[in-house]
């Protein structure tokens, strides 16, 4: 999960152990590149710490500029953040990348907003105190260089940030000030029914909605839902608490008992899931997609616990094989698995375009063509759909599916018609997908995937009104070339 994204959890989604391992990476210089190192070998570990906070805080956080009379987006915070998530590369960051920022940024301004509706009142004095102690021990180190090194100090966290570091201290330090005083407030000042970090932003943007939509058109960022973010994630269930599923990731070993310092590591995460099924069970390797913004303003530190699971599922394990109800061929009997078969495809498919979620062809296809094919329109059409930021929620097939069975040479196939229904979070719409099914070496595979509606990846590469009934298409070198030549 990149840093941005990790920023709609910040201000109490961190511990002490996370700022610790963040800390030693800078320090060493042991991070990703487009997180480059802000401060030049020449500072002493005073400035370090200074310039750590900075990185550590704005990075993880993100904010703007909030003015009690009148509101705006601080422009140079969102093109720095937008610039460093983007390792640099502002003109090709994606319009999803954009939406992030922003949201991330809002989330805090939203923060500060509201805990000043609860009686919260900034003390300027004593941020501006805080932050000249770091100014000033940050520009006596400096004096101490010759005059070519101090330039070369400076022009090195121009060119790596684009911005000064007057701008760093005057702008991006005393805001996050402001944003870890608000949030400690907020701690010390729960309520009893706290709203949700999403729902903060919704009242925020509704009090500032002109500021936020001029800013959103000036820098070119698509409208979109500011108070929610979906997420998903995938792991094991560890434990089920009333309402609340524990799950665990890359970590499942006596979980229950080690549930708190999973949840203090961020190895483990808690959900709220209202009509938990009775197939939910310990042990269960599962995928929620949840509302990352709906959990209370005030929480910090783990557990956050995520009160709005908009969907889950259980995870197959690659090794599923879709069984045929005979060792001795294909037949009818086995409709209701290659229908379960080719839903499941079709579920998979889906999330890889608009949620990013991986497909495992291998559960459903064999011949190397028809996936060479797949993996294509997969990534042809998540380049096209994924930046739109609304996400499938499910999948439905209208009760007018149609099947036929046909015997052949080979063992027979089956023919599907599915009308299928993608429901997304927001909206949703249909289209029309045709499946071919064989029995290979004892398993149900697809062996021809069509969607022919109109502008369809499929309607575009492989042609309109397509006849699908040759099982072994995707064996036909001469057929696969041309379709080849079209495609790369």
């Amino acid at each position: 999960m990149n840093e941005v994204k990790k920023g709609l959890d910040a201000v109490s989604g961190i511990t002490s152990e996370d700022l610790g391992e963040v800390k030693q990476r800078v320090l060493t210089g042991k991070q990703r590149q487009k997180k480059r190192n802000p401060i030049p070998a020449a500072v002493t570990a005073l400035v370090a710490a200074a310039i750590l906070f900075f990185a550590f805080n704005v990075l993880q956080d993100g904010f703007s500029t909030a003015d009690d009379e009148k509101y705006e987006v601080n422009e140079l915070i969102y093109d720095f953040m937008l610039r460093t998530e983007s390792a640099g590369n502002e003109a090709e960051a994606s319009d999803e990348m954009r939406q992030t920022v922003l949201q991330s940024m809002l989330q805090i301004d939203a923060l500060i907003d509201y805990a000043k509706t609860l009686g919260y009142t900034e003390d300027m004095e004593a941020i501006d105190e805080t932050v000249a102690e770091q100014r000033d021990a940050f520009y006596a180190d400096l004096e101490k260089e010759v005059e070519e090194k101090k330039n070369d100090i400076l022009q090195a966290q121009t060119d790596a940030f684009g911005i000064t570091y007057d701008e760093y201290f005057n702008v991006l330090l005393t805001w996050t000030a402001r944003a870890e005083r608000a949030s400690n407030w907020l701690v010390r000042h729960s309520q009893e029914e706290s709203i949700t970090r999403g729902e903060a932003i919704r009242l925020f943007q509704n009090k500032n909605e002109r500021a936020i939509s001029e800013f959103m058109e000036q820098k070119s960022i698509p409208p979109f839902d500011l108070s929610v973010k979906y997420d998903e994630l995938e792991g094991t269930v560890a434990a089920i608490e009333g309402d609340q599923v524990l799950v665990t990731q890359g970590f499942v070993e006596d979980a229950p008992s080690k549930k708190e310092k999973l949840l203090l590591k961020g190895l483990a995460s808690r959900f709220v899931i209202d009509d938990m099924s009775e197939e939910l069970v310990p042990g269960m390797e599962i995928r929620v997609v949840y509302d990352a913004l709906a959990y209370p303003v005030g929480t910090q530190g783990n557990p956050i616990v995520y009160e709005k699971v908009m969907d889950w599922e259980r995870i197959e394990s690659p090794d599923s094989k879709y069984l045929p109800n005979s060792d001795e061929g294909l037949s009818e009997a086995d409709i209701e698995t290659a229908f379960e078969m080719c839903v499941r495809a079709l579920t998979d498919y889906y999330k890889a375009v608009w949620n990013g979620s991986d497909i495992d062809l291998n559960m459903f296809v064999t011949n190397e063509n028809l996936k060479q094919y797949m993996q294509k329109k997969v990534q042809s059409q998540s380049d096209k759909y994924a930046h739109f930021n609304n996400k499938v929620k499910n999948i439905e097939i209208s009760e007018a599916w149609e099947v036929e069975f046909t015997d052949d040479a080979d063992g027979g196939f089956l023919y599907l018609h599915l009308p299928v229904a993608i429901n997304k979070y927001q909206g949703g719409y249909g289209e029309p997908t045709e499946f071919l099914v064989r029995n290979e070496n004892g398993k149900l595979v697809i062996v021809d995937w069509y969607t022919g509606a109109k502008d369809s990846y499929d309607f575009i590469v492989r042609g309109e009104n397509e006849t699908i009934d040759d099982p072994d298409i995707w064996n036909d070198r001469e057929w696969v070339k041309k379709f080849t030549n079209i495609t790369d």
